[in-house]
């Protein structure tokens, strides 16, 4: 179990991921399955939790400024939310609504993420970036 801080306060997460180097946020998706595997019922199919993974760090590489990435695991009732959280502003309510074209090349991460998620919020912390939170569609054992 890892501790956070979040301006005074530690918060406890059963995985933690951080980094500044996006090669090794990329890698980190293999550290999410593995902890995964080894906390979410028998059968249960990962790729649901590795795609959301790299959807959203994809997002963070290509948008966000320099300035670290966050991953963590939340429990949320019997299942997990995957928190990731950038030095960006975000994106707004506007443009998280859009429905990609269907000939763009980008632009679909958020689409898929809220597509196979149970539930997506996001939003600006003071002092602490922008943060995505998507509870994923397994259940934890």
């Amino acid at each position: 179990m890892r501790e956070r801080q979040t301006g005074m306060a530690a918060v406890r997460h059963p995985w933690y991921f951080e980094t500044d180097c996006p090669r090794d946020a990329l890698a980190g998706r293999q550290l999410l399955e593995r902890y995964l595997s080894d906390h979410t019922r028998e059968g249960s199919d990962l790729f649901t939790a590795t795609l959301v993974y790299g959807e959203l760090v994809s997002n963070v590489i290509k948008h966000a400024p320099p300035g670290g990435l966050r991953v963590w695991l939340e429990p949320h009732r019997d299942k997990f939310a995957l928190c990731i959280n950038d030095a960006g502003k975000g994106f707004s309510d506007l443009e998280a609504a859009n429905t990609p074209d269907d000939r763009s090349e980008s632009g679909r991460g958020l689409f898929i993420v809220k597509q196979v998620c149970e539930e997506v919020s996001y939003g600006q912390y003071d002092g602490d970036g922008f943060i995505v939170r998507a509870v994923l569609p397994l259940s934890r054992r």
